[in-house]
């Protein structure tokens, strides 16, 4: 009979998917209703509301301080410590939202038509939904674990990364001996309402953001100066609009490209993405193929000028001027290597050139036991859909833990057409319904999986 009981007490019951959906759709509302636009971000009071939830579930939770009014939020849920814990990563703070561009109040989650509406439905407070309603089910139902799950919902990600910073430098502790990570990226793509791929981002460009400063005579703008600071700053930036960085394939990139291969209608297509590097080398090919912005991002350092500033008067000459540069260096570029080709290119040795922020790349192993979950949940939900390693072109909370050996991939399973995610750090950001219901299910299945 005891043991009976036991068994009772101790087994997994069936999850009611419908109401876990229901549940996380209600977690994703009541977190958009709390503004953590970034700056200034009010992280701690996110931190606070989901941590009541947690622990009403008995969940271990801590609230971990970051700045005033600004706070990570850790969970674990203990499993056998026969391997290694796996982390589920998200943050907390949102970019601004225009409300005089919305069709309904950014900050409200109002359901309409199947979508829950607000910043940071998408990026990235669904996917936070999606966690810890997660972690709620698994506690409440008994789900044997062979690994600690951790979830850390941090600051600071879109203004900086100060959140996820203290985790790694105030509290290794908490991540000591992890073994994976996922964290947003990339998604489920969809196109003409079915989809065709899963990404899986399993590397990612460094941000490396500078401002370069162009000094020179100032005066009165009617006497043009040959030598003034917005001209010699101009005469570079020529220069450097005119850079064409050299062509990198990365074995991620060429490995997801040979993937898609089979997609592509078009032959002349299919025979290049089979073999991306040799393509590429081929100048009627090789043009063709980097028009594409996406591929063209994925195979080389770039470099946007995102910003410039003279005077503030129209008949001054400034004594300064200045343009910022957002530049994005792949796996195996350094900031030092980058700064030191730009300086050639610009071809002024009397400009400054200031490091606004700067990072290394960084990537991990696609061959892993994650990535192998990963697919095998795919292949039930959706039969015959590849699942592509990719490179993120842009950057992440990811960097920060590969930096200190965690494999990070960045994946959140839900099905998006290129209208959808367009309206990440957009108007009008939305999700639908049935997406959080399906990533709620599908991370459980990995979960489980990874406990086999």
């Amino acid at each position: 009979m005891l043991l009976l009981i036991a068994v009772l007490l101790f087994s997994p019951t069936e999850i009611d998917w419908t109401r876990a959906r229901a549940e996380a759709v209600q977690l994703l509302q009541e977190l958009i209703r709390i503004d953590t636009t970034n700056p200034p971000g009010n992280e701690l009071a996110t931190a606070r509301h989901v941590q009541k939830l947690l622990e009403a579930d008995g969940i271990e939770t801590r609230v971990l301080d970051v700045a005033p009014g600004r706070a990570n939020l850790y969970a674990r849920l203990k499993g056998d410590g026969s391997r290694r814990p796996l982390i589920l990563l998200s943050h907390t703070d949102v970019v601004m939202a225009d409300a005089s561009r919305w069709s309904i109040p950014p900050f409200s989650g109002e359901i309409r038509d199947g979508f829950i509406y607000g910043r940071g439905a998408i990026d990235m407070k669904g996917t936070a939904a999606v966690h810890v309603t997660l972690m709620r089910l698994l506690k409440r139902h008994n789900v044997p674990l062979k690994r600690d799950l951790i979830l850390l919902a941090v600051a600071d990600e879109e203004a900086g990364g100060t959140g996820a910073r203290s985790i790694i430098e105030n509290h290794p502790d908490l991540i000591r001996g992890a073994e994976f990570l996922l964290n947003e990226g990339d998604v489920a793509y969809v196109k003409n309402g079915k989809v065709h791929q899963y990404g899986v981002d399993v590397m990612e460009k460094a941000a490396l953001w500078l401002r370069i400063v162009a000094s020179g005579p100032a005066g009165h703008g009617s006497i043009p100066l040959q030598n003034s600071s917005v001209n010699r700053l101009l005469n570079a930036l020529e220069r450097l609009r005119a850079w064409e960085t050299p062509v990198s394939v990365s074995p991620a990139v060429a490995e997801g490209y040979r993937m898609r291969a089979q997609q592509q209608t078009d032959p002349v297509l299919r025979a290049a993405y089979a073999d991306l590097e040799q393509a590429l080398k081929k100048q009627a090919l090789r043009k063709r193929l980097l028009a594409d912005s996406t591929l063209n991002a994925e195979v080389r350092n770039t470099f946007t000028i995102t910003g410039l500033q003279g005077s503030d008067k129209v008949n001054v000459i400034p004594g300064t001027a200045w343009a910022q540069i957002d530049a994005r260096l792949l796996p195996g570029e350094t900031p030092e290597g980058f700064i030191a080709k730009l300086r050639r290119v610009l071809n002024d040795p009397e400009l400054k050139i200031e490091i606004l922020e700067g990072s290394t790349p960084t990537g991990s192993s696609a061959d892993t036991a994650l990535m192998h979950a990963i697919r095998k949940v795919a292949a039930r939900h959706d039969p015959g859909v590849p699942v592509i390693p990719t490179m993120l072109t842009s950057s992440t909370d990811s960097a920060k833990f590969r930096a200190v050996g965690i494999t990070a991939y960045g994946f959140e399973p839900f099905k998006l057409d290129d209208n959808e995610l367009n309206r990440s750090h957009g108007d009008d950001e939305r999700v639908s319904v049935e997406n959080i219901g399906f990533a709620l299910h599908f991370l459980h299945d990995v979960i489980i999986e990874l406990s086999h």
